[in-house]
């Protein structure tokens, strides 16, 4: 082994100092050797550093499960220990509580053995029942780090420090900034605006400070923040303190005219004269956010634009498209230059390059559909074509805004995903990611069904049997789609609907069934009915991201044609139950999407002239109102053609079970005479449907 140099960093923290800027150092050899210089490199300064390691040696490390245990600290160091597992999440994070000057430390083994090293992590993106003998992200890691602004201390061949040449600090430039879009944000305020504004940054732009220093410029103004996490908005509390010139230790929940508030107890409370702020935006449900900017007079929404969190692109398209279609103008406004350290960072250029995080899907590059074209896309292709690779994780961060950099990781080390493209000459328009699952050993299975094991990956097959206990499910192969993503400007034109036949076209001789789960809107159902998915399993809980109830859709092969029809007929029985409490809070579209999917049975004779009887008469709602509920349950295509208030009736009133009082309210029926109008209207329109069906 090379007899390894003490190695002097002085000249290039010294330059780092001088330049504000951060940046990655990298220790490559054997684990205990690289424990060792990070002891003694740390020896020398007073400053706390942190360090992510579960080394023995290091007795002050943590490994932390969730990155809001880390996000909102600030060191000069910080130890990310890659033998410990690389999780690109937890990685990216750390790289965000760097301060100007600063350095991150990453700990590999040589950088010329990753592309066989197999780290603890890579277990995270194996499914049960597949192996991993390389890592291609790490490949890629050995294939990039020597072109980037990175510093290496080698075991072996000693030290190649990247020494940035001197760079003027363009501070004052990003400051102007930040005092514009605060001028702007105020004047929008003091108008009286009921316009909510956007503001959107990459990480380190100081969109918290922003908000802070809003509201020390505006002292009479009562100001609520609320963000998932309080630590995510310290540095809002940190700058208005600091401007007013009163105390802040950290942990105060008001101060002055700033109150942090969770967003669901935003929901809740009042909100006279009092303007909203909503931090990381993007982390929170589009539902939540649209009730919230129901409720505000003012608010302000600020987010990352690409994030670790797995805040996207895909948060500002489908919220902006809200807010464009409710408002003619609204604001939006972009922090670009970074205040915590100088532009042109070496430590943001490199975390951003690996970990495509500075990944842009070029939306105006296609001018037609001509001359497109279906193919597969392979990990090892991936790995090799970084403008593919790119394309192919823009596109996911765009559609979902939940994407993360674990899933740019596990894009290339899942043995057990298969990715279909549809693309024009070398431009990528839309992805289709599927996992390959089921077909499961017999011992996996039967412990399975004792509730002894849960095996990870096998989400469907697993959900599947959990419904009604057929192993069929366990033992079959699927093909679940986990993501379609289209490039914006060439959705609406039948190519995820071409891609996903392209798809199935692909996987048919291979699987059992095809089946997806996603959060339940009606836009979303109706592309996979349209497609010939049939659900046969609606969720209890609603995901915390995107306030939807997780829907599961199958479509199967002949072979299992009968367990599908088995689990469609329970899903129809207990749907219409449910809907009386557990789903009344379901849109009326969207159980609409659902139920004219149901198979309608035949009327009976008897049921025909009680109904026939009551058309002629006043429609009493108590003691008419199970009969109207048996019609329509028994043939619920009845609903097909009415008029959208009739529907609505139907639904809320009778299957959804809800009050008459709430019923009139939300349908802006104001008097018991229109209610009555509306209940005859619907009962008329159900027999006139009947009668056209019965000809």
């Amino acid at each position: 082994m090379h007899a390894f140099k003490p190695c002097d960093l002085t000249p290039l923290i010294t330059q780092l100092a001088k330049n504000h800027h951060r940046q990655l150092l990298i220790l490559c050899g054997d684990h205990n050797w690289a424990i060792s210089q990070y002891t003694q490199l740390i020896s020398s300064t007073s400053e706390q550093a942190l360090a992510l390691s579960q080394h023995s040696n290091l007795k002050s490390a943590q490994w932390p499960e969730h990155i809001h245990e880390i996000l909102g600290q600030e060191f000069s160091v910080a130890l990310y220990d890659g033998y410990c597992g690389i999780t690109p999440n937890k990685l990216a994070a750390l790289s965000g509580t760097i301060k100007a000057g600063g350095l991150l430390i990453l700990i590999l083994p040589e950088l010329s053995q990753l592309d066989s090293w197999i780290d603890p992590a890579i277990k995270k993106y194996l499914s049960c029942g597949h192996n991993a003998n390389r890592s291609l992200f790490l490949k890629r890691w050995q294939r990039l780090i020597p072109s980037l602004p990175i510093s290496v201390l080698s075991q072996k061949y000693g030290a190649n420090l990247n020494i940035p040449a001197a760079q003027d600090n363009h501070a004052n430039t990003a400051c102007q900034t930040q005092e514009h879009v605060i001028s702007t944000l105020r004047t929008q305020l003091q108008k009286g605006s009921t316009s909510p504004s956007l503001l959107s940054a990459d990480r380190g732009r100081g969109k918290s400070a922003t908000l802070g220093l809003l509201a020390a410029s505006m002292p009479e103004q009562q100001f609520v923040i609320c963000t998932i996490q309080y630590r995510a908005i310290k540095n809002a509390f940190k700058h208005l303190a600091l401007e007013l010139g009163v105390e802040y230790n950290g942990h105060e929940k008001q101060l002055a005219n700033l109150h942090y508030v969770p967003p669901d107890q935003v929901l809740t409370m009042p909100l006279d004269d009092t303007v909203v702020l909503i931090d990381e935006a993007a982390t929170l449900p589009v539902p939540t956010l649209v009730a919230i900017e129901q409720r505000a007079s003012q608010c302000i929404f600020s987010s990352t634009l690409v994030g670790y969190e797995g805040n996207g692109r895909g948060y500002t398209l489908k919220f902006a498209d809200y807010l464009s279609k409710k408002y003619t103008t609204y604001t939006q406004l972009t922090l670009t230059q970074p205040l915590r350290y100088n532009h042109s960072d070496p430590l943001e250029f490199a975390v951003n390059r690996l970990f495509a995080l500075d990944s842009h899907y070029q939306t105006d590059a296609i001018a037609t559909l001509n001359s497109i074209h279906f193919t597969e896309l392979t990990a090892p292709q991936l790995e090799l074509d970084e403008s593919l690779l790119q394309q192919t994780f823009a596109l996911l961060v765009t559609a979902h805004y939940q994407t993360t950099v674990n899933d740019f990781r596990q894009l290339l080390d899942s043995p057990s995903q298969r990715l279909f493209a549809v693309m024009q000459q070398s431009t990528i328009l839309g992805i289709c990611l599927v996992n390959i699952e089921g077909q499961l050993e017999e011992t996996i299975q039967s412990a399975i069904s004792q509730g002894t094991r849960r095996p990870q990956g096998h989400l469907l097959p697993q959900q599947l049997f959990q419904v009604q206990g057929q192993m069929a499910f366990l033992s079959a192969r699927c093909a679940r789609i986990v993501r379609i993503a289209i490039a914006p400007q060439r959705q609406k034109r039948q190519l995820g609907t071409q891609l996903l036949n392209y798809t199935e076209q692909q996987l048919n001789n291979t699987v059992d069934y095809f089946g997806s789960s996603f959060g339940c809107d009606s836009q979303l159902l109706q592309f996979w009915q349209n497609n010939g998915y049939q659900l046969v399993k609606l969720g209890f809980k609603k995901d915390k991201s995107s306030g939807q109830y997780a829907a599961m859709v199958i479509k199967s092969q002949s072979a299992l044609q009968c367990q599908q029809q088995s689990l469609q007929s329970d899903f129809e029985k207990a749907f219409y139950y449910q809907l009386m409490n557990h789903y009344r809070d379901l849109p009326c579209s969207l159980i609409l999407k659902i139920i004219l999917k149901f198979k309608a049975k035949p009327l009976s004779d008897a049921l025909l002239t009680q109904f026939r009887f009551i058309v002629t008469k006043n429609t009493n709602l108590e003691q008419y109102s199970p009969m109207i509920w048996q019609v329509i349950t028994t043939h619920p295509t009845l609903l097909s053609d009415l008029p959208r208030i009739s529907q609505q009736l139907a639904i809320s009133l009778l299957l959804q079970n809800n009050t008459k009082e709430w019923v009139q309210q939300t349908l802006s029926l104001h008097s018991k005479k229109q209610f009555n109008i509306a209940l005859q209207a619907l009962v008329k329109e159900l027999y006139a449907r009947i009668s056209i069906k019965s000809e």
